[in-house]
């Protein structure tokens, strides 16, 4: 209970918030070393595929086996993570090191979670590189792996849907979301549509008279004057010889955009790389996108692959932290503020308008997939094996890239052999 004094004082009551918060967060024992984060992130990353499963493992870690956070306490870090943009699995991994350690343990569980997949995406592409991958990666397994993806991100935007979209106005929003980004031809129209979505839910919440009361340090604003002003150079129609030069800082403004799970990064990501300036092909970018789910992590694993054909080793490194950094930055200084922010019924409802729309960019995604690919019988059954494999029976993401990859190998080298 706080006492009614100490709401007087300046600053007192946001102490003792932070207090309470601290001890419903941190374990009672000792603080954890930042190497047993490190070690404990790292793995559990490593053996995650997808940001939900990474949640999951690090909840049963941290909050059942080891009783370091409250569930309700793991409940809000989840919850922050699907309001701010980014890789919600590593948003909440850079939460929960921050919640343990501070801004150190913030930086540590951060570069934990993203650690395993950069190299394992960066050492693809190296592979990716050679006249022999290229040789296996015949056009009619990239139709079939495209199908494959799409299935998979149709599936997706069905759950997110039916658990995102239920009322009126968010149905609105989402099939106004879908017909922008299908006339959507740059970047300024993802920031536009967000930032509408989100204004909408805000001025017709019916709770009206509850402004947001939020008190930043000087370095808060610092940082969200640089993220804004990333975004903004991201949405900016700029002439295309400056694609290159600013690839990387508006790659940065770019993952500010990102909401709802990796899988919407698809049209956001492709206005970027797929450029005559920057030089990633359809075919890269769609193959990419469909072995990420083989690769452990979120599906923004594709980013070192994108930022390894520009610049090689130095190209993964900086695509990895202009995408990964900012939104780690933001969700950090979000938690700062969280008790704040979920009190605001307006800006609950803006979120909510605003996840719906999210939506949109699943949807897109699935179209623009589903147009590059022949219509023909063989990918129809690549679909149906495809969708019954990810609804009905669970089967992993890989087994089901393996499988086909193994059968499309065993027609074309039967085809060869007639």
């Amino acid at each position: 209970m706080i006492p009614k004094d100490s709401a007087r004082l300046p600053g007192a009551r946001d102490a003792i918030m932070q207090t309470i918060t601290s001890q419903d967060v941190a374990g009672r024992g000792e603080r954890e070393p930042l190497w047993t984060l490190f070690r404990v992130v790292f793995g559990l990353s490593a053996l995650s595929w997808g940001g939900l499963a990474l949640m999951a493992q690090l909840e049963n870690h941290y909050v059942e086996r080891k009783g370091r956070l409250s569930r309700v306490a793991f409940s809000d870090l989840i919850a922050l993570a699907w309001m701010v943009p980014g890789p919600v699995g590593c948003n909440v991994a850079v939460q929960l090191g921050h919640a343990l350690r501070g801004r150190a343990g913030a930086w540590i569980a951060g570069i934990a979670s993203v650690l395993p997949f950069f190299m394992l995406m960066t050492l693809f592409a190296i592979f990716y590189r050679t006249p022999l991958v290229r040789a296996a990666a015949s056009q009619t397994l990239l139709n079939h792996f495209s199908v494959v993806l799409a299935t998979l991100i149709a599936i997706t935007w069905y759950k997110q849907t039916r658990a995102l979209v239920r009322g009126k106005l968010e149905w609105i929003a989402t099939v106004l979301g879908c017909v922008a980004l299908f006339y959507a031809h740059s970047p300024a129209a993802y920031v536009v549509m967000l930032a509408a979505a989100f204004g909408t839910g805000w001025l017709v919440s019916p709770v009206r008279n509850t402004p947001v009361v939020v008190s930043f340090a000087r370095g808060d604003w610092q940082m969200l004057s640089a993220l804004c002003a990333l975004l903004v150079l991201f949405a900016l129609p700029l002439p295309h010889r400056y694609d290159l030069a600013l690839l990387w800082p508006r790659l940065a403004g770019a993952g500010m955009t990102l909401f709802g799970g990796g899988f919407s990064a698809l049209p956001v990501l492709k206005t970027l790389f797929v450029t005559p300036a920057i030089g990633v092909s359809d075919n890269d970018f769609t193959l990419a996108f469909s072995l990420s789910p083989l690769s452990p992590g979120p599906l923004l694993n594709v980013v070192p692959f994108f930022g390894y054909l520009v610049d090689g080793w130095a190209g993964a490194l900086i695509a990895t932290l202009a995408l990964f950094v900012p939104s780690g930055c933001l969700v950090v200084l979000a938690q700062r503020h969280l008790h704040q922010l979920k009190a605001n019924p307006r800006f609950e409802h803006g979120m909510r308008i605003l996840r719906a729309v999210t939506t949109a960019f699943l949807a897109v995604a699935v179209f623009r997939i589903a147009a590059h690919v022949p219509f023909r019988p063989v990918y129809l059954m690549t679909a149906l094996f495809s969708a019954m494999c990810f609804a009905r029976l669970k089967v992993p993401v890989y087994v089901v890239y393996g499988t086909v990859a193994v059968v499309c190998g065993l027609w074309l080298a039967y085809g060869a052999m007639i």
